[in-house]
């Protein structure tokens, strides 16, 4: 009886706990890269002091356009690398976790298998 519960909340609760936990690490992943974030303000300035309105000649204002699109394309190139930085860490943590709900499915079948190999004479070579 006791093979049995375990093995009820190994394939039910258990598995289901794993998948949750492998949901909230990526959840903690998009929202410590903000993904979302970078990608509404991709293209706003990056760090820029001074992005008011700017008044007088022609030269000035030329100038502040200047500072702006310079600025804006900085911000994009920082957040583009992020939010690549970002997507890449996803998909290591997606495989993983791919792995860990494949493997957590196997575990207990492993002495059963292990069990049939040294029933039948099979020992690894290391050769």
């Amino acid at each position: 009886m006791f093979l049995v519960g375990l093995l009820q909340w190994w394939y039910g609760p258990g598995w289901i706990d794993q998948i949750d936990l492998i949901r909230q690490r990526l959840a903690r992943t998009i929202d410590f890269f903000s993904i979302g974030h970078l990608l509404a303000t991709l293209f706003s300035p990056f760090r820029q002091i001074s992005a008011g309105r700017v008044g007088g000649p022609i030269g000035a204002q030329f100038q502040a356009f200047l500072d702006k699109t310079i600025s804006r394309l900085i911000g994009a190139m920082v957040r583009g690398f992020t939010i690549i930085a970002g997507l890449v860490v996803m998909a290591v943590q997606a495989l993983f976790g791919i792995v860990i709900i494949v493997v957590w499915l196997i575990i207990p079948a492993l002495p059963l298998i292990g069990f049939i190999a040294f029933a039948i004479g099979w020992t690894p070579s290391w050769n």
